[in-house]
């Protein structure tokens, strides 16, 4: 197989520019490999951090009802008492004084 001139003068700038074409080919992949190398890092870090707020939420969650029931408990023990002190107000009849008055003194 035998090349003439003017094909060699064709054949040589062809070659260039696909040796061109191929590194532009491996650079492309490289790239968009570490595009993907990086979104799968920043969507691990996202995620990581969601996990954080998750937990102080249920956290802040669980101490929210345990406030709450402790303020109930709180309220109850508070109207429990109101009861108990309005009952002995009233709960104090002694049996000899304060029934019966006498005004001819």
């Amino acid at each position: 197989m035998s090349f003439k001139s003017i094909e060699l003068q064709v054949a040589i700038p062809r070659s260039q520019d696909a040796g061109k074409m191929q590194d532009q080919m491996m650079r492309q992949s490289q790239q968009f490999q570490d595009t993907l190398t990086q979104q799968q890092l920043r969507e691990e870090i996202i995620n990581r951090s969601r996990v954080n707020e998750f937990d102080n939420v249920e956290k802040k969650m669980i101490n929210d009802e345990d406030e709450t029931s402790k303020r109930e408990e709180e309220q109850k023990q508070k109207k429990q008492k109101q009861k108990n002190n309005q009952d002995n107000e009233q709960k104090v009849d002694h049996p000899y004084l304060g029934t019966k008055f006498d005004y001819s003194g």
